[in-house]
């Protein structure tokens, strides 16, 4: 079985080579599938997050989040690892964070996590047990670690991807959230 960071750089450049065109086709498709769904239709506090490097484009995502008249939030790196999520309101102003990725600014309202009723993630790869292969800075595992203990199951953490980011088996840390479903373009799964 290939590492973490072999599959990484594997699943990167399969992603890089997706043309345009069929990206833009892919998250429009992937925004109408997540739309028709009842956890879509029941979660009012939906966070999401504004694509770099070629993650998938969660554009399309978000203007239905806001059609829908939901709320929007969106991550912000603390220094400890672990995420802050804050509303994202159509017009609002971001920054670049050290990484290059666009966040509210630290006046917008921050939503507690357990408020949240639905997290939509990027990701590398995933697996149909519904393991997440994400970019390697375990952020999403750190923030949600309380999940690990929580039978509730909320937010409801769905990842985001291509149908072709699919793995068979991917390798799996006790840390490592699992996802609840996965959303491609293709295809809406929930996990059971």
């Amino acid at each position: 079985m290939k590492s973490k960071s072999q599959l990484r750089q594997f699943f990167r450049e399969l992603r890089g080579d997706i043309s345009l065109t069929i990206k833009n086709a892919a998250a429009q498709s992937a925004a109408t599938w997540l739309t028709t769904q009842e956890i879509f239709k029941s979660s009012e506090h939906i966070a999401c997050y504004l694509p770099v490097k070629n993650e998938f484009d969660t554009s399309y995502i978000i203007d239905n989040i806001w059609n829908a008249k939901k709320n929007c939030y969106l991550p912000i790196l603390n220094d400890d690892h672990a995420l802050r999520f804050l509303q994202f309101e159509k017009g609002d102003k971001l920054r670049l964070n050290r990484y290059s990725i666009p966040e509210p600014l630290a006046h917008s309202y921050e939503i507690a996590l357990p408020l949240l009723d639905m997290v939509i993630m990027p990701l590398l790869a995933f697996d149909m047990r519904g393991i997440r292969l994400g970019a390697g800075g375990g952020y999403y595992d750190k923030t949600f670690a309380f999940l690990q203990a929580n039978k509730a199951k909320k937010p409801f953490m769905l990842g985001l991807g291509y149908a072709n980011q699919e793995a068979n088996n991917l390798p799996y840390d006790t840390w490592d959230i699992l996802l609840d479903g996965i959303l491609t373009e293709k295809i809406f799964h929930i996990f059971t």
